[in-house]
């Protein structure tokens, strides 16, 4: 084989590797120091699952349903796009699903706020349930996993209370 040969070889041989690479995509940002799934009831009987800073108004995501409800409903925040109909979309392992959502300029935080329904046999919220881990897809948002016991303790409190 000629000198050529060697490199047109050697060339396709570094193709091949490079389409082979297991290199994960970039994360996104890590979640601000202190944030964690919190569950709890409101006044009028609600439930909410809230990741966020305690006693903050520094909150990624909230859950929220009645007793015997079919949806939950969701609230959260997106960097891009514009007021109207919308989309957001969570991933929780292998599960990953695409949901309507309302979005509004928010009054507290840049960009919009999200709001929509999950319906609760979704596979996206079983895989939730069941291993507490979650993300949000759009703008590389960061993880929402639950990293204490207690954190997956709230979080299979929430959707019990939601199968009612």
């Amino acid at each position: 084989m000629g000198r050529r040969g060697s490199w047109l070889l050697l060339a396709a041989s570094a193709a091949v590797l490079g389409a082979c690479s297991t290199t994960a995509p970039p994360a996104g940002p890590a979640a601000p120091a202190g944030m964690k799934w919190n569950a709890f009831t409101t006044p009028d009987k609600e439930q909410r699952l809230a990741y966020g800073l305690p006693d903050s108004d520094v909150v990624g995501i909230i859950f929220s349903c009645r007793r015997k409800a079919a949806a939950v409903d969701f609230h959260t925040n997106l960097v891009g796009g514009k007021p109207g109909a919308g989309t957001v979309r969570f991933r929780s392992g292998k599960a990953q699903g695409r949901y309507a959502a309302r979005l509004t300029p928010s009054e507290i935080s840049d960009g919009l706020d999200a709001i929509g329904q999950i319906p609760l046999a979704d596979s996206v919220l079983a895989a939730f349930e069941k291993t507490g881990l979650i993300s949000q897809v759009e703008d590389k948002a960061y993880p929402q996993d639950a990293r204490t016991p207690a954190e997956r303790a709230d979080i299979r409190r929430f959707f019990g209370f939601c199968r009612g």
